[in-house]
């Protein structure tokens, strides 16, 4: 493939939200042209096509509006190829109040009283860790 080519291509995966790992990783599978690859990947940093902090924050944000907590999205985050240093710096600058979000989203969910027993309360911490909040903001949420 023509430096052009990769490049076009590289382009079509931006449209999945995919990371620079990401997208070179799909391009070294399409051709050993390691010059024509990084090529590509510079053009499209120069052109501010891809932009791995940008991406980053935008799926934290994606992440904050389901209520998620700071546990589920580093593992989400991660898990598309992000480099976790840069998952750490962007969830650092993020303004939320996690203690709140987790209290919020218990009594949306079960109501506003304490669990009655042993049953609903691990049904309740079972649920926050789900959703990626650490044991001692789910205490803080129950209580």
């Amino acid at each position: 493939m023509t430096s052009q080519e990769l490049y076009d291509y590289a382009v079509s995966l931006l449209a999945k939200r995919d990371s620079a790992s990401g997208v070179a990783r799909v391009l070294n599978k399409l051709t050993e042209d390691r010059e024509g690859i990084d090529k590509a990947l510079s053009r499209l940093v120069e052109c501010g096509y891809l932009d791995d902090h940008r991406l980053i924050t935008h799926l934290v944000d994606k992440h904050i509006r389901k209520k998620h907590g700071p546990a589920r999205i580093k593992q989400e985050i991660r898990q598309k190829g992000f480099p976790q240093e840069l998952v750490e710096l962007v969830l650092e600058k993020v303004d939320v109040d996690w203690y709140a979000m987790a209290r919020e989203l218990k009594v949306s969910k079960f109501g506003d009283g304490t669990p009655s027993d042993a049953k609903e309360k691990n049904k309740q911490i079972r649920y926050l860790q789900y959703k990626g909040f650490s044991m001692d903001m789910i205490f803080e949420a129950l209580s």
